[in-house]
């Protein structure tokens, strides 16, 4: 077996902090103090001066022209007297609405957007300040960055669209080929060219995350590669979703987290809450004769990390559920874990630290123990594959936000791997993203091929 990378070092290091997250997330997720009474003041008189414009304008389309340019010189007047607004309030009334649907893109693409076209005024509620200073841990946090800021490697591609003609290493004779892509949306990416990738690929399996599908879809070109197929829905409409599509059948198919992942994690009250866990279809798992696979769309820490309590559960459960398939058989996890490992796995990580939802103290040190091996009690080591093959790499990112330019500017993150049983390494035989497919969806795929037979 070669060397175990650096990155194994520091999620021992990190798995000591574990105890720290619980008592840390209380203080991350205290709800706000209400508005002062000066602050509702200010919004009454606002309320007010908005219903008064209301009026002015009712009254503009009953009278006549000439009465009509005295009400309009009224409403110029109350224009003049109101606080000026932001231009982009509106924007961004509209994405904080988004963000309650925890629309997992769309959060990541903001903190590329702060990175991209500089850091936006300070905001003037201290109660925001407290909560991303104390969200994070201490600051001998061993994920906290220590190096300059950085961005993607510029010996990679920066193309913005999938390239004319695709040619992709072929798949050695006797290996198994498994890939891992972040869609967005099915539709969407079929639109922009996903199956010229699936195709030049041609994966004997293949998780798609994210695939925002309300039904089992019908798609010939689809069907034509992969006969058998498997589609985690959520109830909840165009939102998230997974799906496994293999050229060779499983044995058995699970959708969510069984109810004893809940026992395993948290105890018997965690049961009752299983029928919730899979309402957004962000996980699913195929059993092989050799190996589990599941595939994640992994819960995001939210804006503002409002959501860093669902997202513990979330890692939790995960962490649970690899142990009880891994005392079976050798596990391997791929898809979206909406969290940078580490500094080299994200662009201006010290911009970014405590901060962004993906790479906090709590969320770091919640996956480094699952690697290590002690995250439950029988748990044992995982290894993320692709940092093992690529010890030393930097700069090598699998998002790129679609605003503020992130692509050519080389902000991104690497969110998508492949997790493997340590057990299992030897039968790795490669692990790679997939850098030029770009274009289809803001995430690129990654693929990782194993000595046969599944």
């Amino acid at each position: 077996m070669p060397p175990r990378s650096s990155s194994r070092v520091v999620a021992a290091q990190a798995a000591k902090a574990a105890v720290e997250s619980d008592a840390i997330i209380a203080a991350a997720t205290a709800s706000p103090k209400p508005r002062s009474s000066s602050t509702a003041t200010k919004r009454k008189a606002k309320d007010e001066d908005d219903e008064g414009t209301t009026v002015a304008k009712d009254t503009k389309t009953k009278t006549g022209k000439g009465k009509g340019k005295a009400v309009k010189k009224d409403e110029d007047d109350e224009e003049k007297a109101k606080p000026s607004t932001p231009k982009g309030k509106a924007k961004a009334k509209a994405k904080a609405k988004e963000t309650e649907d925890d629309n997992d893109s769309a959060l990541t693409d903001l903190s590329e957007d702060d990175a991209a076209t500089g850091p936006k005024p300070p905001k003037k509620q201290k109660k925001s300040r407290a909560r991303k200073d104390t969200a994070g841990g201490p600051d001998d946090s061993p994920f906290k960055p220590v190096n300059e800021d950085s961005t993607a490697d510029e010996s990679l591609p920066k193309n913005i669209g999938l390239p004319v003609e695709i040619k992709l290493s072929p798949r050695p004779e006797g290996q198994i080929r498994m890939a891992a892509w972040n869609i967005t949306s099915l539709k969407s990416a079929v639109d922009k060219g996903m199956m010229r990738y699936l195709q030049a690929e041609d994966a004997d399996i293949i998780v798609l995350t994210e695939t925002k599908v309300n039904e089992t879809p019908m798609h010939p070109g689809l069907t034509a590669i992969y006969k058998h197929q498997y589609w985690g829905i959520g109830t909840k409409k165009g939102y998230a979703g997974t799906a496994i599509l293999s050229k060779v059948k499983p044995i058995k198919i699970t959708v969510g987290f069984p109810a004893e992942t809940g026992k395993a994690a948290d105890g018997e009250e965690a049961i009752q809450e299983e029928p919730e866990l899979d309402t957004k279809g962000r996980i699913i798992t195929a059993e092989f004769e050799t190996l589990y696979l599941i595939g994640t769309y992994a819960v995001n820490a939210g804006e503002g990390l409002k959501s860093m309590p669902a997202k513990q559960h979330w890692q939790r459960l995960m962490a649970a559920h690899m142990a009880t398939l891994d005392a079976k058989k050798p596990v391997v996890w791929c898809g979206d874990f909406n969290v940078a490992p580490s500094e080299r796995d994200l662009a201006l990580a010290n911009k970014k630290w405590n901060k962004s939802p993906g790479f906090t103290h709590i969320e770091c040190t919640n996956h480094a123990a699952l690697l290590a091996g002690t995250a439950t009690p029988t748990s044992k080591p995982f290894l993320d594959i692709w940092r093992e093959l690529h010890p030393d790499a930097v700069g090598h990112y699998s998002f790129f936000g679609w605003r503020g330019q992130c692509r050519s500017k080389g902000i991104g993150w690497r969110l998508d791997s492949f997790i493997v049983s340590e057990r299992f390494r030897e039968r790795v035989k490669a692990c790679e993203i997939r850098h030029e497919m770009y274009g289809p969806s803001d995430h690129i795929p990654v693929y990782c091929d194993i000595q046969g037979p599944l």
